[in-house]
């Protein structure tokens, strides 16, 4: 098969993932990234690899088995009267493993083989405690890194209401109790989604490295990038010179959004106070305070 034969090199495969929230600067860091041509690194694709992992984990427990037993052997085992056919199939485990890898390389691979560093960005994982879309990613392909981009919660909320939940909505239109439920929503998500992807790096410290959004402007962060991906420079300056921010920061819906992001300080703070420690945000409490039109 294509995407087989590409691997059949001594050189192990290292594909590099993007994990974070929604409005982190994903994309950025994605283009950024792809400014290298040994890398191709592709956009969202809806998280539809979580249903392939629970694929792979909720197997049963005797399929694959661990026989190594040839394509023809395991015909002629199924074929044979005197056993027990019922959970006989064609592949093993480590068959099972090749086949799902080969499927996820059809995704996202270079079919070309010349970007050898070839991964994804998606906000989607991990979606939940029970997603196990970044270890069966892992487990798939052992030489494989991730790297977390974050950015403080207070503008990632801003950015996400503005721009996806009320960039249609007129100010009046709104109710508060609706635009709390939101704002608080959305910082509780921002924890958790940061939280399950903290928990992994603990258990993967060597192969995941976390970048905030903040510092993507920095030569430190990339020279730090490229030493953790064992690659060359990237083209960081040309790509944020390109960078611009859909999410209106300045128009009535964003203003009404930021008054009742102070007046839910204490909450906010509560709901991320543990990510925001973990990633190197100070308090709001520090913060320069922020002047509101009355």
């Amino acid at each position: 098969m294509l995407f087989e034969s590409l691997y059949e090199s001594s050189q192990p495969e290292r594909p590099v993932f993007i994990a974070g929230s929604g409005r982190c600067g994903s994309t950025l860091l994605q283009s950024i990234l792809n400014t290298n041509p040994d890398f191709l690194i592709w956009g969202e694709h809806g998280g539809f690899l979580r249903q392939v992992a629970d694929a792979y984990y909720q197997s049963h427990p005797r399929f694959p088995d661990r026989e190594r037993l040839t394509e023809a052997e395991r015909i002629q085992n199924l074929r044979d009267p005197r056993r027990w056919p019922a959970w006989d199939n064609l592949c093993g485990e480590e068959g099972f493993r090749e086949r799902f890898q080969a499927f996820v390389r059809s995704f996202f691979a270079d079919p070309g083989g010349r970007a050898s560093r070839w991964g994804f960005k998606e906000i989607r994982y991990p979606g939940d405690a029970e997603d196990r879309t970044l270890e069966f990613l892992f487990e798939c392909f052992p030489e494989a890194s991730l790297v977390i981009l974050a950015r403080e919660p207070r503008s990632t909320i801003l950015s996400m209401l503005s721009r996806w939940v009320f960039s249609e909505r007129k100010p009046e239109n709104i109710s508060t109790d609706e635009l709390d439920g939101g704002i608080l929503t959305a910082a509780q998500s921002w924890n958790a989604q940061y939280a399950a992807l903290h928990r992994f790096t603990q258990e993967h410290a060597s192969r995941c490295t976390a970048v905030r959004y903040e510092d993507l402007s920095s030569p430190g962060t990339y020279r730090r990038l490229a030493s953790f991906l064992q690659a060359t420079s990237f083209n960081f300056k040309g790509e944020l010179l390109k960078v611009k921010d859909a999410a209106d920061k300045t128009g009535p819906v964003a203003v009404l959004i930021e008054r009742r992001m102070h007046a839910l300080e204490a909450q906010m703070e509560s709901l991320t106070g543990d990510m925001r420690a973990i990633h190197g945000y100070p308090s709001f409490a520090t913060e320069p305070q922020r002047r509101f039109a009355t």
